[in-house]
């Protein structure tokens, strides 16, 4: 009996480790100074432990690299709805154009976060993250 309690303990707290999904849209857009401009966009939905890193990747190089964790909020009781996100954005060139880990990038579940970076006036790196619980 004590065998079988501890084996549902073990199989319990493997569950108990809450995955956050991300969504994520990676948007370049080139000739935005010109009037007009070519738009591609990357969308994926990711599954992320806490410490785990994902890799986003255009075709053209443009990546961004992503973590995820929840944090505890002073006023909320129970699981917490608030996400911190840290990672880097790189351009095309593979140099790191942006990166969201100071300030803190904060968002609750369901809501998005937009950050965008600009190039020559030329090119526009925009990504955009909506974390959802899984």
């Amino acid at each position: 009996m004590r065998i079988l309690i501890a084996l549902m303990f073990v199989a319990f707290t493997g569950v108990a480790e809450a995955k956050i999904g991300l969504k994520v849209s990676l948007i370049y857009k080139k000739g935005i100074g010109k009037g007009f401009f070519l738009s591609t966009e990357q969308h994926s939905i990711q599954s992320v432990d806490e410490k785990e890193h994902v890799l986003i990747q255009m075709k053209n190089g443009i990546k961004a690299d992503i973590s995820a964790f929840y944090v505890q909020s002073v006023h909320e009781y129970g699981p917490s709805g608030f996400v911190r996100i840290k990672g880097d954005l790189y351009n095309v060139n593979g140099k790191i154009v942006k990166t969201f880990n100071e300030p803190n990038l904060d968002i609750y579940l369901g809501q998005s976060k937009s950050i965008s970076h600009i190039e020559r006036n030329e090119e526009q790196i925009e990504i955009i993250i909506t974390p959802v619980s899984l």
